[in-house]
Formats: structure tokens, sequence, C-alpha cells
């Protein structure tokens, strides 16, 4: 028996026809949403260091004693440990890329000029260090200081030419002092000379007793005395000087002599403090002398 009421069977066509046109249902479209990054500071860490060795100085007889201060500086959107520990990294290095660049200069330089020595390192070192593209930055700056030995025989330099400087300044404080009463005294004996002006010639002569007196001013009456009977005592002798050139020229034509010795013994009486003949007022200047005779012929 067939039983009529049942649906009827598809074929294989009817099938694949089927799956071949069915509409594919639409994929889930994903929602937007805002998403948020967190984003961090910028932090920076500083520290500083120090770096101390030996470098050679001009002839390896000597080294300088080198003292180097870091200062470092790491900056960047991280957090703090991972910038110290980058200082750290870069902190372990550095001590051997100091030493031969500051090398390459103390070389250059004898172990006793230390002050040039610390300017020419600090002139290699002036541009710094610099890190990772800038994450990690040093700044140096370099101390040097002589070898032991260099340094004692510096010290006895510096005390013996400490010495020398405070005898010269002692000297010329005793010059200051000794000439401002040497002239004071100056002024006092020429105060008692008649006839004498200040800043005559004929007031030379005692600038020496006025010396004595400033360094020993409680001998002032036996040592002014005694200078004007040394005074008078040169006059006397060149009063005898003058008569033997007068005998000696007596058998020379006097107005040949006058020309001749006017100008020297005028000098000569000025320096004495005696007024020439004719002036009219001593110490006004030079005599002129005489004229010559003209001949029969002019």
């Amino acid at each position: 028996m067939v039983d009529v009421t049942s649906a009827p069977r598809r074929g294989l066509f009817t099938w694949l026809r089927g799956l071949f046109n069915r509409t594919p249902k639409p994929l889930p479209v994903p929602s937007l949403e805002a998403v948020t990054v967190d984003v961090p500071d910028l932090t920076s860490v500083h520290r500083t260091t120090t770096v101390t060795f030996e470098s050679p100085a001009k002839g390896d007889g000597f080294d300088f004693r080198v003292e180097v201060r870091c200062d470092w500086c790491a900056e960047g959107r991280f957090d703090q440990e991972t910038l110290r520990a980058a200082i750290d990294d870069y902190a372990a290095s550095v001590h051997e890329r100091l030493a031969a660049r500051i090398r390459e200069v103390t070389r250059t330089h004898e172990p006793f000029h230390v002050e040039e020595a610390e300017h020419d390192v600090n002139e290699k070192l002036e541009e710094g260090e610099c890190f990772e593209n800038g994450l990690v930055t040093c700044r140096t700056t370099a101390f040097l200081a002589p070898a032991p030995e260099v340094l004692e025989q510096q010290r006895k330099a510096a005390l013996e030419l400490q010495e020398i400087e405070h005898r010269y300044a002692k000297s010329a404080l005793q010059v200051k002092l000794l000439s401002r009463v040497a002239e004071e005294w100056r002024h006092f004996l020429a105060s008692g000379m008649a006839g004498m002006r200040e800043g005559d010639d004929a007031l030379a002569w005692l600038t020496p007793w006025a010396v004595l007196l400033a360094e020993q001013p409680d001998k002032a009456a036996t040592e002014v005395g005694e200078m004007f009977q040394q005074r008078q005592k040169q006059v006397k002798e060149f009063i005898e000087y003058l008569d033997k050139q007068m005998k000696a020229y007596q058998t020379h034509d006097l107005f040949e002599f006058v020309v001749t010795n006017e100008r020297q013994l005028g000098h000569a009486m000025r320096l004495f403090g005696l007024p020439l003949p004719g002036e009219l007022k001593s110490g006004e200047g030079w005599s002129e002398p005489l004229p010559r005779a003209q001949s029969a012929r002019d």
C-alpha cells in the first residue's frame, strides 16, 4: 500500500539547487568604541657621580691626579626606575671614555703646568656626553692636581716667591715713607738758607742729609752742624781751586779765559748757592757768556 498523504521526496538536484540559491545570513557588525591609551608623563632623573684616576703628563715622568665630576640627567616618558637604570649603565662605563679623552690632553703638558692642563682638559670635555639620542646626558668638569713630588717643589718655590715679594713690598713702602719724611727735612733745611728757592739746583746737596735726618731724627742738632761745616769746607776747597786756575791762566789772554770758563764756573757757583756777579736775582737762569770781540777786519 502506498501512502499518498506523505510529502514527496526531493531529488539530488533539487537539494543542490536549494544549497546554492540560499541567501547568506549577514555577519554581525562589531560596535565601534573609543580606546584610551595611557601615555606616561615626561620624567627626569638627576644624579652626580665622581670619577678619579691618574693621567700621564708630558715625558711620562709624573702623572696628573684627575677628578671628574659627572652631572647626569635622564629624561623621557618612562618611569623613574627605568631612567635610573639607564644612568647606572652608562655611569659604569664612562670611566674608560673620560680617561682616554683626558689622556690625549695631559700628555702635551709639563707636570708643573697644572693650570694650563686643567683649562685644556675642560675645553675638551665642554661638549659633554650624550647617549641613546639624548635620553641620557652627562656634563663633566675636571679638576687636576700635580703629583705629590711636584706639589712639594711648587710649595717651596711659592714660599720663596712670597718672601721675595714681601721683601720688595717692604722696601717700596720704606722708600715711600722715607721720601715723604726726607722731603719734609729737606724743606726744613732749605728754609734756613737765605736766597734759595724750592727746586733750585743749589739745594740738591741737601738730599743726603735730609735722608739721614729722616732715619735718625734724634741726631738733628749734631748732624745739621756737621752738614754746614762740611759745606764750608767744600766752598773753601773750591775757592782754592779757583785760585790755582787763575794762576794757571795768568799767561793766557784774559778775555779767552773768561769766555772758556764762564759757563762751567757759573754752574759750579750755583751748586754751592753762590750768586753770580751781574745777576738781578739769584737762580733766575744761566748767565750769558760775554760777546767775543770782533776783529778789525770785520
